[in-house]
Parts: structure tokens; sequence; C-alpha cells
């Protein structure tokens, strides 16, 4: 196919921002690249940040992250994907960036995201 460029971000769910925030880096000692309230915090992690995802859960996650691939041309990947019967979602406009939620085989989920031009 050749639409995906790359990995663009790894990310956990958290319960608790600050916590999580804290745990990463005071503990894991990794760089707070940016936070938006407590909603979304992103970590530098070498070429990947590593994302954490708002207070939307009230448990913590059983485990698993969820991996964000980056493409310059949705609409392209969301057609060929269409096309060879991928479960998938409908196409976000997130303000910075659009998004694609779509399901492997075995219902794992990924998402695609298209950075918008500034």
């Amino acid at each position: 196919m050749g639409l995906i460029a790359g990995i663009d971000t790894v990310f956990y769910q958290v319960c608790n921002m600050d916590r999580a925030v804290a745990f990463y880096t005071q503990t894991l000692g990794l760089e707070l690249a940016r936070r938006e309230g407590n909603d979304w915090s992103e970590l530098s992690a070498g070429a990947i940040n590593l994302a954490l995802s708002g207070e939307l859960a009230v448990a913590p996650q059983k485990g698993g992250a969820t991996v964000v691939l980056r493409t310059d041309a949705l609409d392209e990947l969301a057609a060929a994907l269409k096309a060879a019967g991928t479960q998938m979602g409908q196409i976000e406009d997130m303000g910075g960036a659009r998004m694609l939620d779509i399901y492997d085989p075995d219902g794992n989920q990924l998402v695609i995201l298209e950075p918008l031009a500034e």
C-alpha cells in the first residue's frame, strides 16, 4: 500500500493524569513535551512520543496500548481500507489533525492520523 509513513504515537488511557504524568516524568525520567489539561499528555521517549489519554476510565485498563500510524493521504488510505473490508470508524477532525479508528482482525484498535497543515 505504501501510504503509512510510520508510527506517530503510542498511548495509554489513564484514570488520573496528574498521577500518571508524575510517574512517567519523576519515576521514569521522561520529559513532558506537551500537556492539554487532563485530556492528553505527550512524553518524549526517543523518536516516538509516549502519550497519555485523558481521564475517561474510572478503573485502570487491563493493559495494552494504541498504536497511532501517520499518513499524508488519509482519504486515499481510508478508501483502500474500506475496499479491503477493514472494520473502521469515521474520519474525525481533531483540530490539528484528522483521525480514523480502524481494527485489526482480532479487534485491536489502531488510529490513523493525518496532521493538518498549519
